[in-house]
Parts: structure tokens; C-alpha cells; sequence
């Protein structure tokens, strides 16, 4: 399901259509502040990538952006251990694995 992206080199306006299939046909829209100015024609632009980042990345990235002070406001990272020691904590009560549980 391809999503086309269209701008105007004139205004900067930008456009999206979206197509169920990619043999369907695209017409390239007008341009919404077009008017009666002469030169506004919409042309096909190359659409950007989303990229998933992880916290770790995030916090680089923001860091080289702002400087270290975001640690500080984004606060403290998970702690690991706490959820391996309540994890341990409720699995003390479960039946071992080889007892058959009643129905």
C-alpha cells in the first residue's frame, strides 16, 4: 500500500496520496495555495524513512543535541533488577513444573 508524497517547488506545500495497489494510476494533485499565481506545480518528492530507535539511541542522540543535562530530565533508566527480584518474589508461590495442576 504505497503512499506518494508530492511538493511545490514554488510554495513548499506538500500533499500525500495514498493507493490501495501500486499498478493503480497517481494523478498529481494541484496545489492547494496555487490560486491565480502563475507557477505552482506539485512534483513527486522522495518520502522519508521512519527509523526505530532505542531509548539508548534516543538518549545519545539528545545528549549530542543538548548536552548531558536530559539525563537529568528524562529521569532514571528501568530498573532491571527490581523487576528480576519481584519476578522471583511471585514465582515462589507457583507449583513446580513437574506437578500436574488440578482442574
Amino acid at each position: 500500500m504505497p503512499l506518494y508524497e508530492f511538493q511545490c517547488p514554488k510554495c513548499g506545500s506538500r500533499e500525500e496520496i495514498f493507493r490501495r495497489t501500486v499498478t493503480a494510476d497517481i494523478e498529481t494533485p494541484p496545489c492547494p495555495r496555487a490560486g491565480a499565481e502563475a507557477g505552482h506545480q506539485m512534483r513527486r518528492v522522495v518520502s522519508k524513512f521512519a527509523q526505530h530507535k532505542t531509548v539508548a539511541d534516543q538518549l545519545a542522540e539528545a545528549e549530542a543535541k543538548w548536552g548531558k543535562e536530559v539525563e537529568s530530565v528524562m529521569g532514571p533508566g528501568p530498573d532491571v533488577g527490581r523487576f528480576a527480584r519481584r519476578y522471583d518474589q511471585l514465582a515462589k508461590d507457583l507449583p513446580p513444573p513437574d506437578v500436574p495442576v488440578a482442574e
